[in-house]
């Protein structure tokens, strides 16, 4: 090759060379494309979430409507005391000090093989869900911070009979606490059992939905950590004589609201109505699930999904009594009345008083 043409190579390779500018400008170019494409990816992973929960949601529907065909129609109590290592229990003999932990509505579809464990799981929340009252032998099963009902904050043999993680909480008018007597309930009312045939309008009554995406807001302080109350449902009502409490009122006194009484259109879209919560506060705080809180259970309700908005927080999956499942916000369903028209599962008069369609 002649020296002349090896300068035209030599050329023709510094002429195809990018610049330092060039260089930066293909880098912010690529840059840009990842500003704009990771929330749209990042979005699309939340979304693929949501559906997984959802469809996690349509399967608890499947096997409840399976145990309410072998329990002939008798949906199951939220949780139990059993007086066995078997599970076995009877209303009559509820001791909270029992040492077999606890029997969750969980129990019926997951040891039935109705449902498997990751079926009561969400991908969205921490670890799948909050973890057992009593999360047993495995680590892995266990939260830091946590202590079991013995106080123990290592594994222990002491196991609930419940899934593992737990990311669904039961609708309490519908599958209640196991305050059976008075004794338990502490005041004038007790709940029972509820029947299917009983729930008025299955297709606008939630059975059940996701929690809040922080298990020691759904625990309470003990000792030197926090108790899982995982196993217990979510009372959306408000009694108009004794407030959070709804085993309090005398039996023959009426009854329950969504939220304040109200018929203004404007108050009725108010969050505040509704005793609902800012997301940041809700992260704070623990005992949600107990009316001694003074805070409304309605803020146990998850916030995890796309939708709603950042000062309330997004939207959870719920499932409905005839077995469909949807997303909404926490505010959505008190605003529509979704919860039902009556506390089904407690005695005494148990009509929501002010159970109106609001339209958005």
């Amino acid at each position: 090759m002649s020296w002349s043409s090896i300068k035209r190579v030599e050329a023709r390779r510094k002429g195809r060379a990018f610049t330092l500018i060039e260089l930066l400008v293909v880098v912010a170019i690529i840059a840009l494309l990842i500003s704009i494409l990771l929330p749209s990816l990042r979005r699309a992973r939340e979304q693929a979430k949501a559906v997984v929960c959802a469809a996690n949601d349509r399967q608890i529907g499947q096997a409840m409507a399976t145990h309410l065909t072998e329990s002939k129609g008798t949906y199951p109590a939220s949780y139990v005391y059993p007086y066995n290592w078997e599970g076995e229990w009877d209303t009559e003999q509820q001791d909270p000090a029992n040492p077999y932990g606890y029997v969750h509505w969980s129990w019926y579809l997951y040891d039935e093989g109705g449902a498997g464990a990751k079926a009561f799981q969400c991908p969205s929340m921490q670890h799948g869900g909050a973890p057992r009252t009593n999360p047993g032998l495995n680590p892995q099963d266990w939260e830091p911070g946590q202590v079991d009902q013995e106080g123990s904050s290592q594994p222990t043999d002491l196991t609930d009979k419940q899934a593992p993680r737990m990311a669904y909480v039961a609708n309490a008018a519908l599958v209640p606490r196991n305050k059976f007597n008075k004794d338990l309930s502490g005041g004038d009312r007790v709940n029972r059992l509820t029947k299917d045939t009983a729930v008025r309008t299955p297709s606008d009554t939630i059975l059940a939905t996701e929690f809040l995406d922080n298990w020691k807001a759904l625990g309470i302080e003990e000792g030197s950590g926090v108790l899982s109350k995982s196993h217990r449902p979510l009372n959306p009502f408000y009694h108009l004589g004794s407030g959070w409490n709804e085993y309090d009122a005398l039996e023959q006194n009426p009854g329950f609201l969504y939220g304040k009484e109200q018929t203004d259109f404007e108050i009725a879209q108010d969050p505040e109505t509704y005793a609902l919560m800012p997301l940041r506060e809700v992260k704070n705080k623990t005992n949600i699930l107990d009316y001694t809180s003074g805070v409304a259970q309605i803020n146990a309700i998850g916030r995890h999904h796309p939708g709603g908005d950042k000062a309330w927080g997004g939207t959870a999956n719920f499932l409905f009594a005839d077995g469909h499942a949807e997303p909404m916000t926490a505010l959505q369903t008190m605003i529509q009345r979704k919860w039902g028209d009556r506390y089904y599962s407690i005695s005494g008069k148990n009509q929501v008083l002010n159970y109106f369609k609001i339209k958005q």
